[in-house]
């Protein structure tokens, strides 16, 4: 997407979902949720509840707030999901080993392709992690298909590493890992898939791209055991990386997975194995770790870059098809993704959600506060440098000794909002936006600022203006802080710096052609740090911590 045309394509990113309420029984061969997609045969079934609240903070499952009714049937506590070994589960049952999935997902008017390089940077922390007895792209991937011209493994791991100074640091990191913890010996795969399913069809809005998605999911998912076990029970965990409109259409997936697979009763009444749903009788499908970046979570009504009066945002909602009807809350999809049981439940499955948002208005397509879902008026508690209990029982914290963005000085802050517990009520007062932002931030998630000013290519110094960084100053003052007080930091110039907003396409490494190749490769430390980081919390549903 050329930089320009990045002004009102915030826009481009959902739709309304066909379906209210809490999801019902029913079974199907061919579940056709419109004229257009037909989703593979599959069971649904809704959760059942169970007891498995345990009134200890630590252990206490996911609940989101009482006035929404979410069932809690499926949820196992955060601490089961850390504990628990599936490896162990399967081999001792005479099982295969568990084949992890990471489905990459474009934006608007996106290619598989314009995330080559994610995908490559994952593959390679993935063969660096050595947790994986095999890594490689999906049958079905175009993106691993197509590599051998322009993304050579030597020249793109010289180039991603940024030189020998970065490479020195990288083997560090991992002799420290190695002494840190010793990787247990498994036979897991490891399957990297960018998606194509929506290319040339992202004005169609997010609830039919979200069928899409959740169609070529089911479809790699099948088309790689059919290569491997065949009939043989299998364990697979599913993680999502969303760019942009791909983070929304990669929520509206999950949820109709969770419509349309079987949940499983038996294991998710035990409190040693985490929920799962079973797939034509035999793969055991886990939620893994969910993960977007620069992704419009609270849609682009009055989230523009520069405030525009509502007739306008009306209009250009209307030219961009159902997406920007979506996006510009012009219908309820936006409201009813963030608060909604049917989209929140499943969402909270996942053993960890990550967003990664731009600061200091370097994103004309999509605000830091909307990626980050943060609002002025919301009081959501923000925990900077904390460490999750899954990290600390694990002592995996090793991707902190070389980070690439943060040795870059990309990455201004990383902060963590808490599950909401059982005993911590959700108040549901307050304008949508509020609304929005709190029940997400009930979730618990990671939130990483990044600060792309130095790496666009257009920016320069302010000589008289302070070098001061504000997320960083909050942080150095202050453990916690509330959604509005980030918002008005990210939102702020940032001091020393000022660049063209164009860190929509260079977070991610955008590519397509030479031009913007070199023009977003600002981004790659970004995404090393994503992969790296991505392939700890993965590799880490397979530990016995």
């Amino acid at each position: 997407m050329a930089p320009l045309r990045l002004a009102f394509l915030t826009a481009s990113m959902m739709t309304r979902p066909q379906g209210e309420g809490a999801v019902e029984t029913r079974s199907s061969k061919n579940v056709c949720q419109n004229d257009d997609v037909t989703m593979p045969s599959a069971e649904a079934v809704t959760f059942k509840p169970m007891d498995c609240i345990s009134g200890d903070k630590e252990n206490d499952i996911y609940e989101t707030p009482a006035s929404l009714s979410v069932p809690t049937a499926s949820m196992s506590s955060s601490t089961a999901a850390s504990t628990s070994d599936p490896t162990n589960v399967a081999q001792s049952n005479g099982e295969s080993g568990i084949i992890h999935f990471c489905f990459i997902v474009h934006g608007h008017q996106g290619k598989p392709t314009d995330l080559s390089y994610l995908h490559h940077a994952i593959k390679d922390k993935a063969n660096q992690h050595g947790g994986f007895a095999t890594t490689k792209s999906s049958g079905m991937c175009s993106v691993g298909k197509n590599s051998s011209s322009q993304h050579d493994d030597d020249d793109v791991s010289a180039q991603r590493n940024g030189g020998s100074r970065a490479n020195q640091n990288e083997e560090t990191m991992q002799t420290s890992v190695e002494e840190i913890i010793t990787v247990k010996s498994t036979n897991c795969t490891f399957v990297v898939h960018n998606a194509a399913c929506n290319e040339g069809s992202t004005h169609d809005g997010v609830v039919k791209g979200g069928e899409r998605l959740a169609n070529e999911i089911l479809e790699v998912i099948r088309g790689e055991i059919e290569q491997t076990t065949r009939h043989q029970t299998q364990d697979v965990t599913i993680s999502i990386v969303g760019n942009s409109l791909g983070g929304l259409y990669g929520r509206y997936a999950v949820a109709m997975l969770d419509e349309l697979l079987f949940a499983s009763d038996e294991d998710g009444t035990k409190e040693d194995v985490p929920p799962h749903y079973i797939l034509d009788d035999n793969i055991r499908l886990h939620f893994n770790v969910f993960c977007s970046t620069a992704s419009p979570h609270l849609g682009c009504a009055d989230r523009t870059y520069v405030p525009i009066p509502r007739f306008a945002e009306v209009g250009i909602a209307k030219r961009m098809g159902e997406t920007g009807l979506d996006l510009f809350r012009v219908n309820d999809l936006m409201l009813e993704l963030a608060t909604s049981p049917k989209f929140t439940r499943p969402l909270a499955l996942f053993r960890k959600r990550i967003a990664y948002a731009n600061a200091y208005g370097t994103d004309f397509v999509v605000p830091g506060s909307t990626a980050a879902f943060l609002d002025g008026a919301s009081d959501s508690l923000h925990y900077f440098d904390a460490i999750s209990e899954e990290e600390a029982q694990s002592k995996r914290h090793a991707a902190d000794r070389f980070c690439p963005a943060t040795e870059e000085g990309l990455f201004v802050a990383t902060c963590y909002t808490p599950r909401l517990s059982t005993k911590d009520p959700f108040d549901s007062s307050g304008n949508d936006l509020e609304v929005m932002s709190k029940n997400l931030d009930s979730l618990g998630w990671t939130k990483v600022f990044v600060d792309m000013r130095k790496e666009i290519p257009i920016s320069t110094k302010l000589p008289l203006m302070s070098n001061s960084c504000p997320i960083r100053t909050l942080s150095s003052n202050r453990k916690a802080v509330t959604s509005k007080d980030l918002c008005d930091a990210i939102s702020s110039g940032g001091g020393g710096r000022i660049s063209l907003p164009f860190g929509h396409n260079s977070i991610c490494a955008f590519e397509r052609g030479s031009f913007s190749t070199a023009f977003n490769k600002g981004g790659r430390p970004v995404m090393d740090s994503l992969a790296i980081n991505l392939i700890e919390d993965i590799s880490m549903w397979t530990l016995n911590v």
